[in-house]
């Protein structure tokens, strides 16, 4: 049963596609005192979609005989919120800011389904509460026009992710009640699940965000 629900699960998302070492406050990179890091982070935040694809856009396909998934659409990814403010360090040559960032249930990956037999709904997957911290590139001389950048050393770190939901919509009440009593069941799977898609979607929004002259959509 539990390679059963696995299959399922993994199929309607991913069909679909730090250690930052010891911190250094010292020299002439890491006196970003006239930069308000709080406020860029809070600024390249407000610049996260509100609704996207991270998987890209490829309409129905099948999953099993007689189903078919369609995209996954992320949405909420712009409540996203700073938890505390923004720390500067330094590491070798560069200066960098880890930012600690939560999601209060905001966040949704959903992905539209339909059978043969003409049933169609939506699988969604969701958790009540995502904390995890990043680390950004700070250009203290905003060369490029913008403070912030990807720092490509330190990955996404997880702090903490509560409750996470997965539904499978439109089989009517029995459905969803089985599909909440299977997320409870099978907690370690759907967490798994929702860690791969959250981050991952994360990141393609971290990355439209930091493009210039990008615009909120």
């Amino acid at each position: 049963k539990m390679a059963a629900v696995k299959v399922l699960a993994s199929v309607v998302f991913l069909t679909l596609g730090v250690t930052a070492g010891p911190f250094d406050k010292q020299g002439p990179k890491c006196d970003l005192s006239r930069i308000d890091l709080d406020e860029e982070v809070d600024k390249l935040l407000d610049k996260f979609p509100k609704s996207y694809f991270p998987f890209g856009r490829r309409g129905f396909t099948p999953a099993f005989p007689g189903l078919e998934i369609g995209d996954v659409n992320v949405t909420g990814m712009n409540k996203i919120k700073r938890y505390g403010p923004a720390i500067p360090y330094c590491k070798k040559d560069s200066s960098l800011v880890q930012v600690e960032l939560i999601n209060n249930g905001e966040v949704e990956l959903t992905a539209p389904w339909r059978s043969c037999s003409g049933q169609e709904g939506k699988a969604f997957i969701r958790a009540e509460l995502s904390r995890f911290t990043v680390h950004l590139s700070v250009d203290p001389e905003a060369r490029s026009g913008k403070y912030l950048a990807m720092s490509q050393e330190t990955p996404i770190m997880p702090v903490m992710t509560y409750d996470v939901m997965f539904v499978f919509d439109g089989l009517g009440d029995g459905g969803r009640i089985a599909s909440g009593v299977l997320s409870k069941l099978f907690q370690t799977i759907f967490l798994d699940l929702w860690m791969q898609s959250f981050y991952f979607s994360y990141h393609v929004a971290l990355q439209e965000a930091l493009k210039e002259n990008n615009e909120v959509f």
